[in-house]
């Protein structure tokens, strides 16, 4: 289950939507503020918190890679709470998220149509199976942005 958090406009027509967790709570503002300064595109962010990351963000199940905790197959309910975000469709729909949750985002835009762009900032690539996927699949989005770092 996700916790919302919202900022900026609420009747903005770009809706940003980034999966976060915990940790990343305290800096959302901060990040908010960084968007409007560098853009002068009203905009909503919604920021949605997922509890258990491997679990909820994971599109299979999958042994641990790092540490002894399993991934589970939670995404595509996550991806469901995230699409009741998205109904109104006379607006713009972005995702994004950081290492798993980067994942978790460019999965979600191989599933549906409905964001127009995806920011997936050291998205946890190295997830098994995951490059065997976006090889045999077709992406739904014309804007990706990846931020990759040595061990993606």
């Amino acid at each position: 289950m996700v916790t919302i958090y919202e900022y900026g406009n609420p009747d903005a027509n770009t809706v940003l939507i980034q999966l976060t967790g915990d940790h990343e709570l305290s800096v959302l503002e901060n990040e908010v503020e960084e968007i409007r300064k560098r853009s002068s595109i009203d905009f909503r962010f919604i920021a949605a918190k997922v509890d258990d990351w491997n679990h909820e963000l994971s599109p299979w199940k999958t042994p641990a890679v790092f540490g002894n905790e399993d991934f589970g197959d939670g995404a595509a309910r996550t991806l469901e709470q995230i699409l009741t975000l998205c109904t109104d469709k006379s607006k713009t729909y972005y995702i994004g998220g950081y290492s798993l949750a980067g994942l978790f985002s460019l999965w979600a835009v191989y599933q549906t149509n409905i964001f127009s762009g995806v920011a997936a900032a050291s998205p946890s690539v190295w997830f098994p199976g995951f490059i065997a996927y976006m090889k045999e699949y077709e992406i739904n989005s014309e804007t990706v942005y990846l931020s990759l770092g040595d061990r993606e």
